[in-house]
């Protein structure tokens, strides 16, 4: 099974704004789109050829520690940090997230002063 560390701090995806422009995404999912295009071409390599055919992935997310929490875990809900990641590495490890059939997932905060990151494995 194929695992890679992705070195970048997962966010949940936002709902898209809209203006009389279109559609658009702001503030730290914005923010996370744009560094993880670079993260994710880093981590695979240049000659990585994205899956197309159906694939079972495991996600293991470690979301960066505020300096000060009462929370056991992130707030935010587990589907919308997978939306930020899965959307992320399409057509990069894979051609589409639908060829996905199954996620098992997992989120915890990352150890303190640790940058928050996440694994992914292919089945």
């Amino acid at each position: 099974m194929p695992e890679w560390v992705f070195p970048i701090s997962p966010v949940a995806a936002s709902r898209p704004r809209v203006s009389r422009h279109g559609a658009y995404f702001a503030g730290p999912y914005k923010t996370f789109r744009a560094e993880a295009v670079e993260v994710i071409e880093f981590v695979l390599g240049p000659e990585f050829d994205p899956y197309y055919s159906p694939i079972h992935v495991d996600v293991e997310l470690f979301i960066r520690r505020p300096k000060s929490t009462k929370l056991d875990m992130p707030r935010a809900d587990i589907d919308n940090f997978l939306k930020a990641v899965l959307d992320s590495l399409n057509k990069k490890l894979w051609v589409d997230d639908n060829i996905i059939q199954s996620v098992y997932a997992t989120k915890q905060w990352a150890s303190p002063n640790e940058h928050g990151y996440f694994t992914l494995g292919i089945n």
